[in-house]
């Protein structure tokens, strides 16, 4: 892979990475002072959408530094070595909890929010993330596979040479 090809993914994972922080500040630090403010227990629905995003932001963050170590095993040319799983599993273990949270959420709209509320939008929106998340996942676990058998490959090669 090019060098400006790295470079310009490294820099969309740090515009990324500042994103989640900059989401987790925005969402997690109002609602908390707002339910303190307003002298409510934390059992509140607000403080656990917070932490949910909190979470969610989190795993996203744990991808986008497995994805850097990626780019720098890529530059290295050093890919193709067992040490690359264990980035690849924390990107997939990241995304199983991002599709087990937003399964959650949207049981939780269709069970809760959906019988008081007339909302089939917001059922969508965590039902297709939801979706989209799942998707994530098996792609990468394919791609995981695919990674086995290059790997594999190229040291069948190195031995043949």
């Amino acid at each position: 892979m090019s060098s400006p090809v790295i470079l310009a993914l490294r820099a969309l994972v740090i515009v990324l990475g500042l994103g989640a922080v900059i989401a987790q500040a925005a969402v997690l630090f109002p609602v908390f002072v707002q339910t303190v403010a307003q002298e409510e227990d934390f059992t509140t629905v607000p403080v656990a959408i917070a932490v949910l995003v909190v979470v969610l932001a989190a795993c996203a963050e744990a991808a986008l530094f497995a994805i850097w170590q990626l780019l720098s095993m890529v530059r290295r040319d050093a890919i193709f070595t067992p040490r690359a799983f264990r980035w690849v599993d924390l990107i997939i273990g990241a995304g199983l909890v991002v599709t087990v949270i937003l399964l959650a959420l949207s049981v939780y709209v269709f069970v809760v929010i959906l019988p008081i509320e007339d909302a089939p939008g917001l059922l969508a929106i965590t039902g297709g993330a939801a979706l989209c998340a799942a998707a994530f996942v098996l792609l990468m676990v394919v791609m995981r596979g695919l990674l086995r058998s290059a790997t594999s490959l190229r040291s069948e090669l190195a031995e043949v040479v």
